[in-house]
């Protein structure tokens, strides 16, 4: 539908130009032939009517000629560039409203512990009625941290102080089960990377900190395992708020520990309250719950280009569970979905395969792109793996492409920085990036780098030497009032003022942005696709 919506255009002003010139000339030759016979002139005089009404048919004539000709002949962007120009961005917005859908029927979300299957059941469907691919279901298990009700955090030392929740503290996500302590004595820990380094905390609240010999999971849990009620990590002074990062093992998989005891987060300032006032008993009541669910990846398979080749195409298909996840990231997978089912109805034929990875528990962890690279790369197996095998070899994946969030409301177009990737994919992440610039730079839009240095799917593929790349439209950055100079849009403000938040609904879809990242992701997978000799091209051969 894009396609046909632009050539009118191009045509109408090729009308409007050609008939202005032949106006011009049949003028002149009306002034030729009056001046140069008056016999001439009579006769003019008594038939123009008739030859003006013949010329007009024959202009017109000419003029749907001239689109004829200028629709077939190779010499526009639609001709060179025809696969970008068959995605329809309407298209990509139905499948936008039916994943809206699916959050209104599971309590206005999308993630793995709401909505998401249903998203999954709905891309399997739309691949299985018009795709050109084989379909896999990977699943997997995720862990799923939920809160329920306000923490509440004070200390008696010796008077009563009553902190300020995400002002003072802050329970730190995946921070364990619920729990209500009262007036417990307090440990302070230090680092607590080692058991000999801790002394006694069973039945205290530890006070630790951060450390760079040790991760915020591996202190915390040895704290448990050694007996402590709870964990309160102290920040540096530098931060003025405290700390929602995750206390979990960061490429989770089914089997390892999570936390059971509260950990939370503090401010410098209440920090040196805990640890240097005497006697001080600390309270904490907590109303959150760590689930583990099952979930999945949706893979399509492609069924022609050379397998050694293969091209993967990812996006995560879960939402947060405060919100539905139009913009993060239904755009991303609705654009992929509709790439893939684009191709397969122009009967597009790559020199190598494509690969479609719909990720589950992106928001929880990037889990799903973990638990692919961690099967397919390091042949970690769960009770599903033999039974649902994925039929690619780590080794035929010559590159990934990552689509995540393309229709940002305050957006700036944004290209993944092929320099951040890791040694190994370095080189072809580089290539991958000219390939976006090249979308911008001849359609004259406006871009700029990002880092590619976590954050989204990408990063288990260029961990285990993949190169990848990718297109979107920003998330909570602030646009500078230079990006607003440069970029338009309103400058002081998120790129996605709905970003995790309940209000990324239909309504926080910029079609703009969603029509130009989205054609730019699909020129970047029929480009590498088609390319000749792939990883010679990734390795800058070519």
């Amino acid at each position: 539908m894009a396609s046909n919506e632009q050539q009118p255009l191009l045509g109408a002003s090729r009308i409007r130009s050609r008939s202005h010139d032949s106006s011009n000339i049949s003028g002149n030759q009306q002034t030729y032939n009056a001046d140069s016979d008056s016999s001439a002139g009579a006769w003019w005089a008594s038939r123009s009517r008739d030859v003006l009404s013949l010329f007009t048919v024959l202009l017109l004539l000419g003029a749907g000629l001239g689109i004829w000709v200028y629709g077939t002949l190779p010499t526009s962007d639609h001709d060179e560039h025809p696969h970008e120009y068959a995605l329809s961005t309407a298209r990509i917005h139905e499948h936008l409203e039916r994943l809206e859908d699916i959050a209104g029927q599971h309590n206005g979300s999308r993630s793995v512990a709401t909505g998401h299957a249903a998203s999954a059941d709905y891309v399997v469907a739309q691949l299985r009625a018009h795709g050109n691919c084989d379909v896999h279901v990977q699943r997997f298990k995720s862990p799923v941290w939920t809160v329920n009700g306000e923490p509440r955090l004070s200390v008696r030392a010796p008077v009563r102080v009553d902190f300020i929740h995400e002002a003072d503290f802050g329970v730190m996500r995946y921070g364990g089960n619920g729990a209500n302590i009262a007036d417990a004595p307090v440990a302070v820990v230090g680092a607590a990377c080692a058991a000999a380094d801790v002394g006694d905390v069973s039945g205290k609240v530890a006070i630790a900190r951060a450390s760079s010999h040790c991760t915020a999971f591996e202190a915390a849990f040895l704290l448990e395992q050694l007996g402590a009620r709870a964990v309160v990590f102290v920040r540096a002074a530098r931060y003025t708020a405290p700390s929602r990062a995750r206390v979990r093992i960061v490429d989770w998989k089914e089997g390892d520990p999570l936390m059971t005891v509260p950990v939370l987060s503090v401010t410098h300032s209440v920090g040196q309250l805990l640890e240097g006032a005497d006697g001080v008993r600390v309270s904490i009541a907590t109303d959150t719950r760590i689930d583990v669910v099952e979930t999945r990846n949706v893979v399509c398979v492609g069924r022609t280009g050379d397998a050694a080749h293969t091209v993967l195409v990812g996006a995560h298909l879960d939402s947060v569970a405060a919100g539905p996840g139009i913009n993060d990231n239904g755009s991303g997978a609705a654009t992929a979905l509709e790439i893939h089912l684009t191709l397969a109805r122009i009967r597009f034929r790559p020199n190598s395969r494509l690969v479609f990875a719909w990720w589950g528990a992106e928001e929880d962890g990037l889990l799903g792109s973990r638990h692919f690279a961690r099967v397919l790369a390091h042949g970690w197996k769960n009770r599903w793996t033999d039974r649902e095998p994925i039929p690619v070899r780590w080794s035929d994946i010559a590159l990934n492409l990552n689509f995540d969030m393309l229709a940002s409301p305050n957006y700036i177009a944004l290209v993944h920085n092929g320099t951040d990737a890791s040694q190994a994919a370095r080189a072809g992440s580089q290539r991958i990036q000219r390939v976006f610039e090249d979308y911008f730079a001849r359609h004259e839009f406006p871009y700029q780098l990002t880092d590619m240095r976590g954050g989204s799917d990408f990063l288990p593929l260029i961990e285990n030497g993949v190169p990848a790349g990718g297109v979107l439209a920003g998330a909570s950055e602030i646009k500078s009032i230079d990006e607003r100079r440069k970029r338009g849009g309103m400058a002081r403000t998120p790129l996605d003022p709905c970003y995790h938040r309940e209000c990324d609904t239909l309504l926080n879809i910029n079609l703009e942005a969603l029509q130009r990242l989205s054609r730019a992701a699909m020129y970047a997978v029929s480009t590498l696709a088609t390319t000749p000799d792939l990883r010679g091209y990734l390795a800058g051969n070519a």
